[in-house]
């Protein structure tokens, strides 16, 4: 058994973190038709400047990962947008964060973003199509970093893909509609899981897992990702 109960345990306090959020963002990825294809020829390019948060880029990065394990296609990330990208070779997904991406300040001040949306709003996203480009705004990291969640999980990669095993269906098409969507702000400043010590149960499995007396950066790595997908944003160790 893989994780036997430090799976149980970090799955009974996580899921307390699905009761935080006053609402959702409405559905708008689908499978079989909508107003832009994602993944056209099986490819997805994603621009990210990259001078934008690093927390931004572990989530992108899984965000390429989840790409694959749906549809297998192959998902890209670039930094290079506006004058090496004309308008019907842009990128497919734009992610940035307010005053650390070039583009998303510039689709602000062009009006293409309503910058009321975002700015001084915690942890908040936006996501919405312009010209046939799916973009994914943060009023800071984290609210970027939930907006790639939320996208990954409207494609079906679950929270849990890691800690629960939760199979991923495959996709062959993937689709975005028009609108704008967005979970608001979370109604719960702090958010998070407590981890005990959990001996042997936890210590065990970290030992035969990592070959360390502890939980190093590899363990804590796969909670964050967890707590992040989850819309959290704090960690109690033991």
């Amino acid at each position: 058994m893989r994780l036997n109960k430090i799976k149980k345990s970090i799955m009974l306090c996580a899921a307390l973190l699905s009761s935080f959020s006053v609402q959702a963002a409405q559905q708008f990825v689908h499978f079989h038709q909508g107003d832009v294809l994602l993944n056209p020829g099986n490819r997805v390019e994603i621009y990210m400047d990259a001078n934008d948060c690093r927390g931004v880029s572990y989530a992108v990065q899984a965000l390429i990962k989840d790409f694959r394990q749906v549809s297998g296609c192959q998902a890209t990330l670039t930094s290079q947008y506006g004058s090496t990208h004309g308008k019907n070779s842009q990128p497919g997904i734009l992610v940035g964060t307010l005053g650390h991406s070039a583009a998303i300040d510039q689709l602000v001040r062009q009006k293409r973003i309503d910058a009321r949306q975002l700015k001084g709003k915690r942890e908040k996203f936006i996501i919405t199509l312009v010209d046939q480009q799916l973009v994914i705004a943060g009023s800071d990291r984290r609210g970027t970093i939930y907006g790639i969640y939320e996208l990954s999980q409207q494609m079906g990669v679950s929270p849990w893909y890691d800690w629960a095993d939760v199979p991923v269906e495959h996709h062959d098409s993937i689709f975005v509609n028009k609108g704008i969507y967005t979970d608001g702000e979370p109604a719960v400043r702090y958010r998070g899981i407590f981890l005990n010590d959990e001996a042997p149960c936890l210590t065990s499995w970290v030992k035969n897992t990592y070959g360390t007396g502890y939980g190093d950066h590899r363990f804590y790595q796969r909670v964050f990702e967890l707590v992040l997908r989850l819309r959290g944003n704090m960690m109690w160790p033991a």
